[in-house]
C-alpha cells in the first residue's frame, strides 16, 4: 500500500447524508482523488461494504491507490477507463479487484467525475458480479456445445451423404451396371444411413443431456471403435484400397470418452485417407499406456504430408485446409475439440523424424479407463 500526506476530505463529519446512504449500502463505494495529471492517487473514502468484500481495513484502504487493487493485466483497463470518466463525466465498465487473500472478485463499477474544493475525484460504486460472470461462462460453454454438435452434424453428415452420393452416381452412369453392383450399391448406402442414424441419435442424446461439459464420462474400448470406423471408410472412398493395420492396438486399452469417440477417430482416419494421394492407403494404428495412467494412440499414414507453418493453426476452426481450398477444415477443429473434452491432449509428428513429406502421424493421449467397456446403444 502507498501512504499518502494529502490531505483527506472529513466527508463523514460534514455531510450526514451521505454518510446515510454510503455506510449503509451493501455496495462498494470508495471517493479518490485525481492528482494534476488525471491519474489515480489515494483514497479519501471508502465506506463498510468495500472492507467486507476486500478484506482490507478502512486505514488500509485510505492509505492506498485504487492502482493496488487491480492485477497487472486489469490494471491497463482501470487506467483507461479514468482517462473516459475525466473525458465523458462517468462510466460504467466491468473489471476484477485483487482481494487481500490474493484472489480475484468480479466487479461492476459505476464511476462518476466530481469536483470538491477545485480538486479532482471520482466517486465509484461498485457491485459483485460473481453470479452473473458465472452464469455469462456457463451460456459461452452452452454455446461452445452447440457449436460443436452443430459442426459434427454439418461435417460428418456431408460425409455420409457423399456414401450415398456415390452409390447412386456410380449405379446411373455405369453402362454395364449388373443387378450384382445395384445389390452392392445399396447394401453400401444402408449401412451409411445406419451411420446417419446412429449420429443422430449421439446427438440427440448429448443435446438431451442440457448441454453440459461436464457429465460423466464412460470406458470406450480404442479396437472396438476403430473396427466401427473401417467399414465406412471403405463405404466413403471405393476408389481406394485402405489398409488398417491394428495389431498394435492393445485390445484391452480403454479410455475415458463417450459416444462420439468414434467420430474423433473417423475424423482422423478420414483426413489420413485424403492426405494420402496413392491408390493404395495404408494406415498404422498403435496405443500404448503411459506411466502417468494415461494411454497414447498414435494413427500414422503414408501421404503426403503437412508442412510445418500450415501445422501450426491446424486445429483452429476453419484453418490452413479450408484457406487453401481442401475442406472445409472442420474435422480438424472437431478432433481437437472432441479431445479437450476428453480432458486429453492431441498433437502431429512426421512419420519419418525430420521428413514431413513422409506422412503424418496424429497422437491422441487420452485417459485409461477402467476394464469394463460402456456400450452406447
Amino acid at each position: 500500500m502507498n501512504d499518502s500526506t494529502d490531505k483527506k476530505l472529513d466527508i463523514e463529519k460534514n455531510d450526514s447524508v451521505f454518510r446515510i446512504l454510503c455506510e449503509k449500502s451493501n455496495d462498494s463505494i470508495t471517493l479518490f482523488k485525481l492528482d494534476e495529471f488525471n491519474k489515480m492517487a489515494n483514497f479519501v473514502y471508502s465506506n463498510p461494504a468495500t472492507t467486507k468484500w476486500t478484506g482490507f481495513t478502512k486505514e488500509e484502504i485510505l492509505a492506498s491507490s485504487p492502482k493496488d487493487f487491480f492485477s497487472p493485466e486489469h490494471l491497463e483497463q482501470a487506467k483507461k477507463s479514468i482517462d473516459i470518466i475525466v473525458k465523458k463525466g462517468f462510466l460504467t465498465y466491468e473489471s476484477e479487484l485483487r482481494l487481500k487473500d490474493g484472489s480475484s472478485l468480479p466487479v461492476e463499477f459505476s464511476s462518476s467525475l466530481v469536483e470538491l474544493e477545485g480538486e479532482k475525484y471520482v466517486l465509484t460504486s461498485g457491485r459483485e458480479i460473481a453470479e452473473r460472470v458465472e452464469t455469462r461462462q456457463e451460456r459461452d460453454e452452452s454455446m461452445k456445445e452447440k457449436t460443436l454438435l452443430l459442426d459434427i452434424l454439418t461435417h460428418d453428415l456431408r460425409n455420409y451423404i457423399a456414401v450415398l452420393w456415390s452409390c447412386i452416381s456410380e449405379t446411373l452412369e455405369s453402362e454395364d451396371v449388373t443387378i450384382e453392383d445395384v445389390k452392392k450399391a445399396i447394401v453400401r448406402a444402408k449401412t451409411s444411413l445406419a451411420k446417419t442414424d446412429a449420429l443422430l441419435d449421439d446427438i440427440s442424446v448429448l443435446m438431451k443431456k442440457d448441454l453440459e461439459f461436464t457429465y460423466e464420462l464412460k470406458s470406450v474400448n480404442v479396437l472396438n471403435n476403430v473396427n466401427k470406423c473401417k467399414s465406412n471408410l471403405n463405404d466413403m472412398f471405393p476408389r481406394k484400397k485402405i489398409t488398417i493395420k491394428d495389431e498394435g492396438i492393445n485390445s484391452e486399452h480403454n479410455v475415458l470418452a463417450d459416444m462420439l469417440f468414434e467420430q474423433l477417430l473417423f475424423n482422423i482416419l478420414t483426413n489420413s485417407v485424403r492426405n494420402t494421394p496413392n491408390t493404395d492407403v495404408v494406415i498404422d494404428i498403435i496405443t500404448e499406456e503411459k506411466p502417468d495412467n494415461k494411454i497414447l494412440i498414435s494413427i500414422s499414414d503414408y501421404g503426403k504430408g503437412i508442412a510445418p507453418e500450415i501445422r501450426r493453426n491446424i486445429f483452429e476452426r476453419y484453418g490452413e485446409f479450408r484457406k487453401k481450398g481442401k475442406g472445409s477444415g472442420l474435422g480438424l477443429f472437431i478432433i481437437q475439440t472432441l479431445v479437450q473434452r476428453y480432458n486429453g491432449d492431441v498433437w502431429l509428428e512426421n512419420r519419418i523424424k525430420g521428413d514431413y513429406t513422409q506422412g503424418t502421424t496424429v497422437k491422441v493421449e487420452l485417459r485409461k479407463a477402467a476394464t469394463a467397456v460402456f456400450e452406447f446403444v
